[in-house]
């Protein structure tokens, strides 16, 4: 390749390095401020040029709507983080993932939507089970590996609640399962009052009505 075309390359991946630590700035002073629907617009401009660290706008675009209770969306992008974060990364990218779930599943939960909130802490659960975390401090305090033991231990707690407290709904009847049940009990019907008929014949009064033949 010409060195004049090297040096345009070079500039050219500069430029969008440039922009994309001018857009994740930028989203995080708007988080700062609490202004989460600008981060949230700042982190996804710094994922469209993103060419090195890929995970951290994608991940901090999820801390933005997480704020923003906007649960789903949260989740995605922390998985999405977390195809492309490091290993020494992994822990707290995936204990955010897990806490996603958990708030979408209360959110169900809270709304009577039970199964949905179960199949989201199943969801939060697999997150973790396949998360290790060391025993390093954390940011609220504690170690890591404390906040994925109290995270596993509060998933499953709300998990074994939402089963002992969900009654599956009956097995609703279709139409055609009705106009066959009335036609059977019709059927049944039509067979006892012949049944009642014949055994009413011979003893019905005859002549005299004595209810005896008499000759």
């Amino acid at each position: 390749m010409l060195p004049g075309l090297i040096s345009v390359s070079l500039l050219a991946a500069a430029l969008v390095l440039a922009l994309q630590l001018l857009y994740l700035r930028a989203g995080n002073t708007s988080w700062q401020e609490r202004d989460n629907t600008g981060a949230e617009l700042q982190y996804s401009r710094s994922m469209s040029v993103s060419m090195v660290n890929k995970w951290i706008p994608v991940h901090n675009r999820g801390v933005a709507r997480f704020e923003l209770q906007r649960w789903d969306a949260a989740a995605d992008d922390f998985q999405q983080a977390a195809s492309l974060a490091p290993a020494e990364r992994q822990c707290t990218v995936r204990l955010n993932w897990s806490l996603a779930l958990e708030s979408g599943a209360d959110a169900l939960r809270d709304a009577d939507d039970v199964p949905g909130a179960l199949v989201r802490y199943t969801q939060a659960q697999v997150v973790l089970a396949d998360t290790t975390c060391p025993n390093e401090p954390a940011p609220g305090g504690g170690t890591l590996a404390d906040a994925w033991n109290e995270a596993r231990q509060r998933v499953e707690s709300k998990t074994s609640e939402g089963n002992a407290n969900w009654t599956p709904p009956e097995k609703s009847t279709t139409s055609e399962e009705r106009t066959d049940e009335l036609d059977e009990r019709a059927k049944q019907a039509q067979e006892e009052r012949q049944r009642a008929e014949e055994q009413g014949s011979g003893s019905e009064p005859v002549d005299g009505g004595s209810g005896e033949r008499n000759w």
